[in-house]
């Protein structure tokens, strides 16, 4: 009874061979790299522009 609750393809099953794996792996990689750098340096940029214009506030 248990087995039946647990239900999944293998990714032979779904028509995926390794070569289309390691591309979903690596492009993965990629994309969660590229947007926690690009997240950080908004981050910095919005930071940076709040110090500059206080700064020219209180001049």
């Amino acid at each position: 009874m248990i087995t039946h609750l647990f239900f999944a393809l293998t990714a032979s099953e779904m028509g995926l061979n390794p070569t289309i794996l390691a591309l979903i792996v690596v492009s993965s990689i990629v994309f969660i790299v590229g947007f926690a750098k690009s997240s950080r340096e908004n981050e910095y940029k919005k930071l940076m522009d709040s110090f500059i214009e206080r700064k020219e506030e209180s001049d």
